[in-house]
This record gives C-alpha cells, sequence and structure tokens, in this order.
C-alpha cells in the first residue's frame, strides 16, 4: 500500500496548501473514518460523503477526489500483498516510513488509531 499512499500524502499536501484546514481534528476524523468504511474494515455499499468538514465546497471536492483515488489504488495493492483483515491494512496505513515530498505521513492527516496497541 506504500505507493497509494504516498501519492495520497502528495494529494493532501497540496489541498493544504489551499485549505490549510484539510489537518483540523474534525476533518481529520472524517476522513479517517472515510477510509475506515471504504478500505480497512469495508462497509458493503458504503459511498464516500461529499463532506469533510472543509469550510469550501471546492476543498470537500478535493478531498473526496483524493481518498477516491486512493481508495480505489490501495485495494488492488491490499489485495495483491494478500491484506485480508483489518489489522493488517491498518498496519499497512499506518506504515510512518512512507513520507509525502513534504515529508508528512499519514498521521498528519489522520491521526493515529490505537486499536491494534490495546490486543
Amino acid at each position: 500500500m506504500k505507493k497509494s499512499l504516498k501519492a495520497l500524502l502528495n494529494a493532501l499536501d497540496k489541498v493544504a496548501e489551499d485549505f490549510e484546514e484539510v489537518t483540523d481534528t474534525d476533518v481529520r476524523e472524517q476522513m479517517r473514518d472515510a477510509v475506515e468504511n471504504a478500505l480497512l474494515a469495508p462497509v458493503s455499499g458504503y459511498q464516500l460523503p461529499d463532506e469533510f468538514g472543509m469550510f469550501e465546497a471546492k476543498g470537500n471536492a478535493k478531498v473526496k477526489a483524493a481518498l477516491a483515488k486512493f481508495i480505489a489504488a490501495a485495494q488492488v495493492e491490499a489485495d495483491a500483498a494478500g491484506l485480508k483483515t483489518r489489522a493488517d491494512r491498518l498496519r499497512a496505513f499506518q506504515d510512518i516510513d512512507v513520507e509525502s515530498r513534504d515529508g508528512n505521513t499519514y498521521d498528519e492527516y489522520f491521526g493515529y488509531d490505537d486499536s491494534l496497541d490495546q490486543a
């Protein structure tokens, strides 16, 4: 999932150039929920929402487009790598070694999910 994650982080860095609220807690939580429901623990029939808490419709549209592209690519990568469980997919998503061109990691935009630490 490294390639698609890096592309997502680069896309979100680009969104942040014009819409810095992409790192606000509310937006991060909504993006994290979308990744959870679409990729980590897929919910049947789940559709990405049109709003993620961004201040402008254009910002929401850019976030949605970045997530949609990531989810499509990450599903292919996860299947090819045999990442079948939520835990496996979460570990791949929370890969601290994957950085954007600006040096940001997943936690800049999604925070850290500690559910695996509690096992």
